[in-house]
């Protein structure tokens, strides 16, 4: 048995190469690089550009230097992927990017396509392959992957003379580097000419025989839909199975190790002549660790390391101080889907008796009693309507002196399109947060699946509903420690109906804190701007630390540690200084803390052959597996092999964790454990989490406030009150 990672040993030759190094700046850089690319290298070095020669002239003069590559890996690297594009460049190929290098095959029998709707169809999903360089445990690496790539090969005229509509759909541009750049959307059409309306609000014309489609899935989808009409959804079903069963483990691994041969055989070389030699991937089991399972706590310290096994044993942690049993639930739906809204509802509260998981439903599954549910129905899909309908189950309540437990509002799949203030989904969420309602959506199609597996859908949805009341499912059991520990998340999303100018990047900050040996959710959660966002997590810092050391009964001269979970390209010393401000408060402790980079965006796989066997999941390591790549990195599997749900689902992602410098407190391998343990303790759904909660709550939070925000009325203050304290945004 063996493990093997996608990366392999570059030989680093013991060689000093000869370099010109003169000031940076851009535009000398970006005109050195076009017009000597050919026999020339040109790296920015932080101030300065260093220039290589193949033949021993310079275009520039500059200061002399002396490279030794075995010194100065990170040129050696450069030097390495530089070689790569220029052995592409000269059979004719076009690679596009650099870190990644980019390459999609043109080979006919790479379009996935072919077997489906043919090789003439007018776009294709072809193989691509991305290469890049990293270190392993201090070794420089040459990291291949396969993934697949939409490309559309015909341009816009195509498409209108297939009587296929343009109007509102993206179109882009293809630059001489064959990189192709968003122009904007289609606006307007006059003969063969489209107008299109670019991210600034400006129109530019440009014919239809010079623009393509973005290659975006709506485009590829509604495409489908004009050529083969009722058989679209079969059609993009065969789609998806075939890019997931060539994303999978053995086709993936025999594509890159292809790739990689073919690099070995080839005299590719650095800009001297000097071939690059790349090693076969080491087997790295020996150096794997696999994480045990978390541990979940229930009613009367009840523990399970399965979550349902515990709630049905036990019950939920908060079983016996629950404060709303036999909760008043509202139901909105269409006045035409009304008996059948009903029926599923009553399901969701009773249980499906052939279901597995939850035959006693959301009541005898959280031990809430029986529910009182009353009805409203909306005459009309508008938001005037829905509007008058929640104003109605509003008042009612109030007339009765009371306030609903829970909202459950029936929407449509369709209402994803609209605008967000003519979307009846986001304004039934502001109208009932408002009245410090928590709401459950679900649209109308989910009614249409079997027993079977609405089962599953509803068991999840139970889950949320009672922490969205303001349960507590479970907490995580621990190892309590000497420190006092906060562990802060930090997500974010873009918000914004068009693409370009309009859209804003929301930044959403939730807490996450130990106490007593178990993890629990804090109700300090924000969305802002990334202007305003070093000052937010500031206020959310010195918030919770004020509340937590009051509740925890701190003591002078105890240790505080703060980690930081993000999913940023890298974190700046605006958030570290923000961090080191509120730590200045707070000296009567001794505070540590460290940040860290949470990544899945990276190329790096896993292969084990002890899943060889398998049917699904074939070559992919187990949940909890993980690689120490350096000091401060580490490689995580949050979903592994037995966690793919059948057997064309793609190979799984890990996670690098990295560890920045200026952090404080730097355990790797504490960090990756309880990461690995925040990653199963979301109450949205019962399966393991590919991120931790710290980061998908934090995501769930930017993307709804951010969302709320563009509502005319609504206000952050309304999360201050009681409903803040759920988890409303499940």
């Amino acid at each position: 048995m063996s493990i093997v990672l996608n990366a392999f040993p570059l030989k680093v030759p013991d060689l000093e190469l000869e370099a010109y190094q003169i000031p940076y700046d851009k535009d000398t850089l970006d005109n050195l690089r076009a017009r000597h690319r050919s026999t020339h290298a040109f790296r920015r070095q932080g101030g300065s550009i260093l220039i290589f020669s193949g033949d021993g002239q310079f275009p520039i003069s500059g200061t002399p230097q002396t490279v030794a590559l075995k010194e100065n890996f990170g040129i050696f690297c450069f030097l390495v992927k530089e070689g790569l594009i220029r052995h592409l460049a000269s059979l004719g190929r076009r690679p596009a990017g650099f870190t990644p290098i980019e390459l999609v095959s043109v080979k006919p029998e790479d379009n996935l396509l072919l077997s489906i709707l043919g090789g003439s169809y007018p776009f294709q999903i072809c193989a691509k392959y991305t290469v890049d360089t990293r270190f392993v445990q201090g070794q420089p690496c040459l990291v291949i992957d396969c993934t697949t790539r939409r490309v559309f090969t015909e341009k816009c005229l195509y498409f209108l003379h297939a009587g296929f509509d343009l109007i509102g759909r993206y179109v882009v541009t293809e630059q001489e580097d064959g990189y192709r750049k968003l122009l904007g959307s289609v606006s307007a059409l006059k003969g063969e000419t489209l107008h299109v309306t670019r991210s600034d609000g400006q129109t530019e014309q440009i014919e239809a025989k010079n623009a393509y489609l973005e290659a975006s899935r709506t485009n590829f989808d509604d495409y489908i839909l004009c050529t083969h009409g009722v058989q679209k959804d079969a059609i993009v079903e065969r789609i998806r199975q075939c890019v997931s069963s060539f994303n999978g483990g053995e086709n993936k691994k025999a594509r890159i190790e292809t790739l990689k041969k073919y690099i070995q055989s080839k005299t590719v070389t650095l800009i001297d002549g000097t071939r690059i030699e790349i090693e076969d991937a080491p087997d790295i089991q020996r150096q794997c660790e696999q994480m045990h399972k978390p541990v979940f706590v229930f009613s009367d310290n009840g523990e399970a390391d399965w979550a349902e096994k515990g709630l049905t044993q036990y019950g939920p942690y908060t079983k016996r101080t629950f404060d709303r049993n036999d909760p008043s639930i509202c139901v909105i739906c269409a006045q035409h889907d009304k008996g059948r809204v009903e029926q599923f509802v009553r399901k969701l509260l009773k249980g499906i008796s052939s279901s597995k998981y939850f035959r006693n439903g959301l009541e005898g599954k959280f031990t809430l009693g029986t529910s009182r549910v009353e009805v409203f129905a909306t005459t009309k899909d508008s938001v005037e309507a829905y509007k008058s309908a929640i104003e109605t189950a509003i008042r009612k309540k109030a007339d009765d002196g009371g306030r609903w437990d829970l909202a459950l509002v029936q929407v449509r799949q369709s209402f994803k399109k609209l605008n967000v203030t003519e979307n009846p989904y986001f304004l039934g969420k502001s109208l009932f947060f408002l009245h410090q309602v928590p709401v459950q959506d679900f649209t109308i199609e989910l009614l249409g699946q079997s027993d079977y597996s609405l089962g599953y859908s509803l068991n999840n949805m139970g889950l949320a509903c009672y922490a969205k009341m303001g349960g507590v499912p479970w907490l995580l059991k621990s190892s309590p420690t000497l420190s006092h520990e906060l562990v802060v998340g930090i997500g974010s999303a873009n918000i914004g109906q068009e693409r370009g100018a309009d859209n804003q990047r929301i930044m959403g900050i939730t807490t996450v804190f130990s106490g007593d040996g178990s993890y629990i959710v804090s109700n300090t959660s924000k969305a802002v701007v990334p202007e305003a966002y070093c000052e937010a997590l500031t206020a959310v810092l010195g918030e919770t630390i004020e509340k937590i050391q009051k509740r925890m009964n701190w003591q002078k001269g105890d240790t505080i540690r703060l980690i930081f979970h993000a999913q940023v390209k890298k974190f700046n010393k605006d958030e570290i200084e923000a961090v080191r401000a509120v730590i200045d408060k707070y000296r009567e402790y001794q505070v540590e803390y460290a940040f860290l980079k949470i990544s899945e965006d990276h190329g790096l796989h896993m292969f084990d052959s002890a899943t060889a066997g398998v049917q699904k999941g074939r070559l992919a390591p187990l949940r909890g597996k993980t690689f120490k790549l350096s000091k401060h990195e580490m490689l995580v599997y949050l979903i592994g092999q037995r966690e793919l749900r059948q057997d064309t689902d793609g190979h799984p992602r890990g996670v690098i964790l990295d560890v920045h410098k200026d952090s404080t407190f730097k355990d790797i391998k504490y960090l990756s454990a309880q990461l690995y343990s925040f990653a199963s303790h979301s109450w949205r759904s019962y399966f393991p989490n590919p991120m931790p909660v710290t980061i998908s709550y934090s995501d769930l939070i930017a993307r709804n406030l951010g969302w709320l925000n563009q509502i005319p009325g609504w206000n952050d203050s309304v999360m201050i009150g009681k409903i803040g304290q759920s988890q409303w945004f499940l």
